[in-house]
């Protein structure tokens, strides 16, 4: 079972949500990835880019959310493979 939802939500611990993540917490998360967390990752960047096609032209915001999801869920999955 993966544990990437948890591993996120340690990372958020006392930032605001306006805050993001920063850099060396996501490098913090791909140490400790498995195969499940990998796993999930790329099923998430996946279901990321669904969701982006279906978001309307006129709603740039949200398209933006999502890019910068995509964005940082493959940083994830690069720093966790090169990891595993």
């Amino acid at each position: 079972m993966s544990k990437l939802s948890a591993l996120i939500a340690e990372a958020r611990a006392g930032l605001s949500i306006q805050e993001r993540i920063p850099e060396a917490r996501w490098e913090a998360i791909a140490k400790r990835c498995r195969s499940e967390e990998i796993a999930d990752i790329r099923e998430r960047i996946a279901s990321l880019k669904l969701e982006l096609a279906s978001v309307e032209e006129w709603d740039g915001d949200t398209q933006d959310e999502i890019s910068l999801a995509i964005f940082k869920f493959s940083y994830l999955l690069k720093l966790a493979v090169a990891n595993a």
